[in-house]
């Protein structure tokens, strides 16, 4: 199954892909973009998000078929790509880079999470996005891209050898352990704690991603 996404795209230069996060939509890049014109940015909407089309089939909103979309998309651009991922978006890329090695040649992860390996916390991880998928600004059965079936992301991560940043607000309470954990797995990841910012930091500190997107486009030769 693939859902055919809304892409936007601006600037020229070296492609980097933009994926948001659970009830966003590529809009929510466009602080970082405005400052990277010099590259040709590429933002999505996930399924169910922005204009990109709602299914009623639940299984459009697995992760293998949201890697397929993402697959789509980045058959489309000048590959390997740099990927830009916020929350689910950066937890996605990692997913993708891991069953498609080779398709990115680096990412910047802001304010992501590797998932869960206890059953337990994953079950009330699932529950809790259920529990708000009302008051998401997304059809219900979009919320289903957030949901968490497995630890693959979690154990696998040590295979994430491409040049890596991780970009986390220092008020960003849910995601700090997180990314102190990702950075222990992942001795060559760049790491930038950004005083003053929550889990929109791309909104708040447009300028500390776009610093991490030029280093990593410099990182894997694509600038």
């Amino acid at each position: 199954m693939s859902t055919h996404l809304n892409v936007v795209t601006s600037g020229t230069g070296p492609t980097v892909l933009f994926v948001h996060g659970l009830d966003s939509d590529a809009d929510v890049w466009s602080p970082v973009i405005d400052l990277l014109q010099d590259h040709t940015c590429v933002a999505v909407d996930l399924p169910g998000h922005g204009e990109s089309p709602v299914s009623d089939d639940p299984a459009a909103y697995e992760r293998e078929a949201l890697l397929t979309d993402l697959d789509d998309v980045i058959a489309t651009l000048d590959s390997p790509v740099v990927l830009v991922g916020h929350s689910l978006g950066g937890y996605l890329g990692m997913a993708h880079a891991m069953s498609r090695p080779g398709a990115i040649a680096a990412m910047v992860l802001v304010s992501t999470g590797p998932g869960f390996r206890d059953p337990k916390a994953r079950d009330s991880w699932n529950e809790r996005v259920r529990e708000n998928a009302k008051d998401y600004g997304i059809p219900e059965i979009a919320a289903a891209v957030a949901f968490h079936v497995d630890a693959m992301v979690i154990d696998r991560m040590t295979e994430l050898t491409m040049p890596l940043a991780l970009v986390i607000g220092d008020g960003d309470k849910a995601y700090l352990g997180a990314n102190d954990y990702m950075e222990k797995k992942l001795p060559h990841a760049e790491r930038t704690t950004v005083e003053g910012a929550r889990h929109y930091v791309m909104r708040s500190h447009p300028e500390s991603v776009a610093a991490a997107v030029r280093s990593m486009t410099a990182a894997a030769g694509r600038s």
